[in-house]
């Protein structure tokens, strides 16, 4: 009995071992496999994020290339910033960083968090874009609070004046999405060219990024640099401008509002390039603020527009000198053909005013240049048709992009028969010749449109896309010169524009100018006069310039051509609700030129 019992609890306890040392086996084995999964299978894996975990690549940020004048004055330069950033993998919990950190600088929560996510896991992330001095201080002294953030240098724009060339500069900004998207090489946080020079030459200037191989500690911090790859600093970007003249056009232009441009007709390239107002590049360094950007965008008078290539307008009677071209080389008039005014045009029981009320009595196409006589250039037009005329118009660059390389140019409107039927489905009427024939209707033009079909016609033909940049300097040695393209090749016959360019002298010269208020000393010029009416005549027919509140007076143009015997520069200048072209631009075109006599631009012999 006793050996029955003592058998029955042996088995119990045989059984239990045996379960027992099942379940040892069954827990070494799952040990195994997991050891082996982790050191056999994914060995290269977890080996690289070792390895990331003690030795990190570093990004060098190249420096930005800097941009100068056509006479090698440094307009764009670097200097340091301090920014703060953080190790997306060292940081265990964004939230209370950035509550810690709010105490000290002004951390915009939303932006740090998506810049976060946007990184990779061993990444830098920015969190904020210039310390001062104290917040370096309590950072660097403070650090241990900070796991995973270090402040990093990096170099934002300077400029030698932040105002007088800011439409053609540019301004700079922080990568978006869709930057990241279409441009390689850049991350989160990164600045990028926004516009002007900066945006259109962004290749160039940003160089190339170099990086460094570094060991660091259980904070992040560099403990130890192994290995470096140099960045390449970007090339420097030479304009074709004169910052000496665009600094005098600030000072003649005083106040108003429009832009001038000056353009070599005889290599395309623009001495100055002038918007205004300007607007303040200092805003955009090292960030701008949610309140500067609010009082820029908010101004009515839109200081972010460049009005030399993004704003077009009637060109008013500036269009004269290319109608009188036109009705020369079509033969429907000749130097002697006259047409008389009696201060308006009768065109089937419709009435088309000329500017002169009393009338200009019989003119030759000379003396219409010069009074600038409405109702010659409505005969003209009638004769030649809106096809010719808007052939011709296309043809010197009217209605579309020059090309110029700088930021949102557009296109401007020249209408035609096929543009109207398009647009509104309907025909096109003889009194809107009658009105394109001036430079009024439909038609819109930018100042870089006139310049560039003033620069065809004085040129021989040659329809250029213009630039603003002469070069590229590569390592600080050699140049790349930037060649002007030729667009079109037109044939200009030549007495017709001799005969055009005596007129325009004596508008500005002869006893009816009307341009007189252009007149220098120094050298003789030609030019032509536009007055763009902004609302009806009849809404302020009885009231002086003065008496017309500012957005519904005029716009004034002037077009120069300089030296008018043998002309290399064209100058045209736009004031918006400048009033008549005479009182508004034409002044401010004689004193650019009075200023490219100065500068030795223009031989006064």
């Amino acid at each position: 009995m006793f050996k029955a019992l003592s058998d029955l609890v042996n088995n119990v306890y045989n059984k239990r071992l045996i379960y027992f040392f099942i379940v040892f086996l069954l827990f070494f084995a799952v040990l195994f496999l997991r050891l082996f999964y982790l050191q056999i299978v994914n060995y290269e894996k977890y080996k690289l994020l070792s390895e990331n975990n003690r030795i990190r690549i570093m990004r060098i940020k190249a420096d930005r290339g800097f941009i100068k004048d056509r006479y090698g004055k440094f307009l764009v330069v670097n200097r340091p910033s301090f920014n703060l950033l953080g190790t997306k993998s060292d940081i265990k919990n964004l939230d209370i960083i950035i509550q810690k950190l709010s105490q000290l600088i002004d951390v915009d929560n939303k932006t740090v968090k998506k810049r976060y996510k946007q990184t990779y896991y061993y990444g830098d992330f920015l969190i904020y874009r210039g310390l001062n001095e104290n917040q370096i201080n309590y950072l660097l002294e403070h650090h241990e609070q900070f796991p995973g953030i270090k402040i990093d240098v990096d170099s934002v724009r300077e400029y030698s004046d932040s105002k007088v060339l800011s439409h053609v500069i540019g301004y700079m900004g922080e990568v978006t999405e869709d930057d990241l998207k279409k441009n390689k090489g850049y991350q989160t946080g990164d600045l990028i060219g926004k516009s002007g020079i900066e945006k259109v030459y962004e290749d160039f200037l940003r160089g190339i990024d170099g990086a460094k191989q570094v060991e660091v500690d259980s904070l992040g911090f560099v403990i130890k640099e192994m290995s470096v790859k140099k960045p390449v600093k970007g090339s420097n970007v030479v304009l074709s401008i004169d910052y000496d003249l665009q600094k005098a056009i600030n000072s003649i232009f005083k106040d108003k509002v429009g832009g001038v441009v000056v353009l070599n007709i005889r290599t395309g390239k623009i001495l100055a390039l002038y918007s205004a107002p300007t607007f303040d590049l200092n805003k955009f360094v090292p960030f701008i603020t949610k309140k500067d950007w609010d009082s820029i965008i908010h101004n009515k008078l839109k200081p972010l527009t460049n009005r030399v290539i993004e704003d077009a307008y009637p060109p008013g009677s500036v269009f004269k000198i290319l109608m009188s071209y036109i009705g020369l080389n079509e033969n429907v008039i000749n130097y002697n053909t006259k047409f008389f005014c009696s201060g308006s045009l009768d065109f089937h029981g419709y009435k088309y005013g000329c500017w002169k009320k009393g009338g200009h009595g019989n003119l030759t196409l000379h003396d219409a240049i010069v009074q600038s006589c409405d109702v010659y250039f409505y005969n003209v037009g009638l004769l030649l048709g809106i096809d010719k005329i808007s052939e011709y118009a296309f043809n010197f660059g009217l209605g579309k992009k020059t090309g110029i390389d700088l930021t949102n140019e557009k296109d401007g409107l020249f209408p035609s028969r096929e543009w109207k039927q398009k647009r509104f489905h309907a025909p096109w009427y003889p009194g809107e010749t009658i009105i394109a024939s001036i430079g009024q209707g439909y038609i819109s033009t930018t100042p870089i449109q006139i310049a560039v079909m003033l620069s065809s016609l004085f040129n021989g033909g040659n329809v250029f896309k213009p630039t603003v940049v002469l070069g590229i300097e590569k390592n600080g040695e050699e140049f790349i010169e930037n060649k002007t393209e030729i667009v079109r090749k037109l044939n200009i016959n030549n007495q017709y524009v001799k005969f055009i360019l005596n007129a325009l002298y004596d508008t500005v010269y002869s006893k009816h100018a009307t341009g007189y208020r252009a007149r220098v000393s120094k050298v003789k010029i030609g030019g032509k006069t536009g007055t763009a009416q902004v609302v009806s005549l009849k809404k302020f027919k009885d009231k002086d310039e003065n008496e017309i509140p500012w957005r519904f007076r005029d716009h004034s143009w002037f077009a120069g051509v300089v030296p008018v015997s043998n002309p290399e520069y064209v100058v045209v200048a736009f004031v918006e609700h400048g009033g008549s072209g005479s009182k508004g631009a034409a002044p401010v075109v004689g004193a650019v030129i009075n200023k490219l006599v100065d500068l030795g631009y223009v031989s006064t012999k």
